[in-house]
């Protein structure tokens, strides 16, 4: 999913009622447990329509605590069960009046004009009295918002501060912002310099990093269709701190590399793009494997996929060691939260313990697969130290034969650092 900016007159678009009734129907999804990019993909608007559904409903994810307490504050009594579709259009048309360029008076209009598109006309009067109060009272109401928590479920707030005492204000900054766009250019199609000439021949001034000639940073969305060479795969969306992983494990001609929870492909495509040849990937989902199929195939990538659970070795390992393992193990997404704002509201906190059972679970059964001398990259896009440093620790001592690997790329990065997502990196090599 690719957050862009609304390219119409008054910056923002909403031009009419199916934008705003999918953004309604968006969030009910979210609400019902589906991820924010499971809810936007079967949504059929294209162009500036779909760009502003996305704008809506991130940007009220983003604030959606603070936004419910906002409207707690306007109301009497909270909204009925079966009228969330009135709680979500109160939550969008707060969040255009704060952040939107419209008139305040047609954002108003058209959001209280919804109530009959929704068949409940009943609310037009009391939602209309609701977003007037709110512009009456603007001021008031908005400095009576101290949020101590910055917009993050108190549970998660609460492991922040504890684990970062002096970076939580950033840390939660960073959660609440949109996120530049990162680009990985495909070396095997185009060169990255002439690239970054397309992109400034566009007026798209990219950043780079000393680290990777192909990584590119866009201080802003823009629709990737626009992009040079996009249907030809000259470039993936992926953020910077994910395009560590392949310099990390650094694939030499022939090694045998394993890539043990690939989907949805992003890392697997980059593997492939700096020469690993002998690549197999596997994830636990044949339907998300898919994905891995498709990421490989935009860029001209070919590898050996198969749906299996890599802490299963006996169920899909051939006996052949690997070089090289990149287990990007299925984590709690805190340090993702800007793409994915759904996840401070989805994710509750009995799901770290989860994580962090699966997780060594994982590098439990695939550290028999590597070969002595042999390296494992450990990931996550995780800010939890239990998901991390803490269980790096704990598998270094039950293994006598694993030791860490000193790298400038490895260790803990925190979202919005060099205007990179948040990331963990440890790699481990078995003895000889």
């Amino acid at each position: 999913m690719k957050e862009t900016r609304p390219e119409t007159e008054g910056g923002r678009s909403t031009s009419g009622v199916a934008v705003r009734k999918t953004a309604i129907g968006v969030l009910q999804g979210v609400d019902s447990g589906q991820t924010v990019d499971a809810a936007l993909l079967p949504v059929p608007l294209t162009g500036a329509d779909r760009a502003t559904v996305q704008w809506l409903v991130l940007g009220t994810l983003r604030e959606y605590l603070p936004v419910q307490a906002l409207a707690a504050k306007l109301l009497r009594k909270d909204w009925r069960e079966e009228d969330s579709d009135l709680r979500f259009l109160l939550s969008l048309a707060l969040f255009e009046l704060r952040h939107g360029q419209r008139p305040a008076f047609a954002v108003v209009n058209d959001w209280v004009a919804m109530t009959e598109a929704l068949k409940k006309p009943w609310a037009r009067g009391l939602m209309n009295a609701v977003l007037r109060r709110y512009l009456r009272e603007r001021g008031v109401l908005d400095m009576a918002l101290v949020d101590r928590d910055l917009g993050h479920p108190a549970w998660l707030a609460a492991r922040l501060r504890a684990a970062y005492p002096q970076d939580w204000p950033a840390i939660a900054a960073a959660n609440n912002a949109a996120p530049p766009l990162w680009l990985r250019v495909n070396t095997q199609r185009v060169d990255p310099g002439d690239y970054r000439q397309l992109l400034a021949e566009q007026g798209l001034e990219a950043k780079g990093v000393a680290w990777s000639e192909a990584a590119l940073c866009l201080p802003a969305s823009v629709p990737v269709t626009i992009l040079p060479g996009w249907d030809a795969g000259w470039v993936a969306v992926q953020d910077g701190a994910a395009q560590m992983a392949a310099h990390i494990l650094a694939p030499q001609e022939g090694e045998r590399i394993l890539d043990a929870c690939a989907a949805p492909g992003g890392k697997t495509a980059h593997l492939w793009a700096l020469g690993a040849t002998r690549l197999d990937a596997l994830d636990r989902s044949a339907e998300r494997l898919k994905r891995v199929r498709e990421a490989l195939e935009r860029q001209g990538g070919t590898v050996h996929l198969q749906a299996a659970d890599a802490a299963e070795s006996a169920t899909w390992w051939n006996g052949e060691f690997y070089d090289a393992i990149l287990l990007d193990a299925p984590c709690t997404g805190t340090g993702v939260i800007r793409r994915h704002p759904d996840i401070r509201l989805r994710r509750q906190p009995e799901e770290v313990a989860e994580a962090v059972a699966q997780q060594a679970r994982l590098l439990e059964g695939l550290w028999p697969c590597l070969r002595p001398g042999g390296r494992l990259l450990y990931a996550t896009c995780s800010v939890l130290p239990e998901e991390n440093e803490e269980q790096i620790i704990a598998f270094l001592q039950r293994h006598s034969d694993a030791r860490r690997s000193v790298h400038p790329l490895t260790g803990q990065r925190l979202p919005g650092q060099d205007a990179m997502d948040g990331f963990y990196y440890a790699l481990l090599e078995k003895a000889a």
